[in-house]
């Protein structure tokens, strides 16, 4: 495991209106034969408190979970739709995921993601896009 600074920008476009967030924060970063891992825990900026969010990098794919106050489960793989759960204290609403752009690199001490999808749930259908890069923290030292 690998302590790694994060910086995480999204965008969200629903009939032509856009909204956008940026945050860093730590998180940690995990090798395995396949590609990487990468874990951070969501704050009150993201409206996510007390969920965990993973980011699997691998070949051809990127898997978004996260867990905790709400549960969620997507596979980013270019052209391809990809049908899950969210559930929420509230209630579970089905959702589906086509990825229009999925990029990821990764190098010794760092690496990014770049995705663009467009998400389905309910009657809710928005443009989304994610750029998360991070960096070891010892990187960040002077």
């Amino acid at each position: 495991m690998q302590k790694v600074l994060l910086t995480i920008k999204g965008t969200q476009t629903e009939h032509g209106e856009s909204e956008s967030i940026e945050f860093v924060t730590e998180g940690r970063l995990y090798h395995n034969d396949t590609g990487c891992s990468l874990e951070y825990d969501e704050s009150e900026l993201t409206g996510a408190s007390g969920v965990t969010t993973r980011v699997i990098l691998e070949d051809e794919s990127v898997t978004l979970s996260r867990s905790g106050a709400v549960d969620t489960h997507m596979v980013f793989e270019e052209n391809q739709v990809y049908e899950s759960n969210f559930t929420t204290p509230a209630g579970t609403l089905r959702l589906s995921v086509l990825a229009l752009h999925v990029d990821s690199q990764l190098k010794d001490s760092g690496g990014s993601v770049d995705l663009e999808y467009e998400l389905n749930m309910g009657n809710l259908s928005t443009v989304n896009r994610l750029n998360l890069s991070f960096r070891s923290v010892k990187d960040c030292v002077n």
